[in-house]
């Protein structure tokens, strides 16, 4: 009887250690399941919260402003070259105005007259079998015919080349493609008429326009150079003062504002007769350059 009773304690026993053990799993999980919830954040843990947000909003309202300088910047410099075009666009057409009068150049007495049909004398020249008096001896009737009018030309009559260019009518060409707003071609003429006539009477004037295609063209550093030029050569022509203005707008165009101011502001020091047009181009100009006053 001893021995059957000890494997039914033992099986007892087990029974109740794996009830035992279902009761503590159960009460566990049950436990987990009563957790209350996470605490709320402390008021320090919102504070910082907040201060990052802040902060981040303010490096992003940073970079907007940033840009948004940028931009401005940007959109002044372009308004500024587009009332400079539309500045030169009218001063050409007063140019144009200005200077159709003279668009054409006085005939040169000196200029060869154009050739005609006659020689020399006025006579017809001589073609075809017709052969000169001085030449029947020495010509056959084939060479004569393969010689036509030039076979009765001494050396002395005939073309050495062609005249010698007008300087008032090369002057009057670049002038005619600067008004037509070929800038580039006025660029080249004008080069040309002061390399071909640099002491000619209308040599200042072609400086003068000389810089004002290569300004046209944002050629900056070559304006300021030629605009330098043209005033230290030049100093009380009537051009002067337009040219000083000019000058500090390839000095504004370079970069250089504190010398662009100091050219807009020698206008009326060195200029005070200057005229009311020349005054207000300064004035829009330095006011571009955003110049102190």
């Amino acid at each position: 009887m001893t021995d059957r009773s000890a494997p039914l304690a033992t099986r007892a026993r087990l029974a109740a250690v794996i009830a035992a053990a279902g009761l503590f799993f159960a009460a566990d999980a049950s436990a987990q399941r009563r957790q209350p919830p996470p605490a709320p954040p402390t008021a320090v843990q919102q504070a910082d919260e907040q201060q990052n947000r802040i902060e981040e909003l303010e490096a992003q309202l940073r970079d907007a402003t940033a840009q948004n300088e940028d931009l401005q910047h940007q959109l002044m410099d372009a308004q500024r070259e587009i009332t400079r075009l539309h500045g030169m666009v009218g001063e050409l057409a007063g140019v144009n105005q200005s200077l159709q009068a003279g668009q054409t150049a006085p005939a040169d007495p000196n200029a060869a007259p154009p050739p005609t049909d006659s020689g020399p004398s006025g006579a017809p020249l001589a073609g075809g079998n017709q052969r000169s008096d001085n030449n029947d001896s020495t010509l056959t009737d084939a060479q004569t015919r393969t010689t036509g009018s030039l076979g009765t030309l001494s050396v002395s009559d005939a073309p050495s080349g062609p005249p010698p260019a007008d300087p008032a009518q090369v002057y009057a060409d670049a002038r005619s493609l600067l008004v037509g707003g070929k800038y580039a071609d006025a660029e080249i003429a004008f080069q040309q008429y002061l390399q071909q006539f640099p002491d000619s009477q209308n040599a200042p004037d072609a400086r003068f326009w000389l810089a004002y295609t290569l300004l046209a063209r944002n050629n900056y550093q070559d304006a300021a150079s030629n605009f330098v030029d043209y005033l230290q050569h030049n100093r009380t022509a009537a051009r002067a003062p337009e040219a000083q203005v000019r000058l500090g707008m390839a000095l504004a165009g370079l970069g250089q504002t504190q010398q662009a101011c100091a050219a807009f502001a020698d206008v009326t020091r060195r200029y005070p007769n200057a005229t009311r047009a020349v005054r207000d181009l300064a004035t829009r100009e330095s006011n571009a350059a955003r110049c102190a006053t």
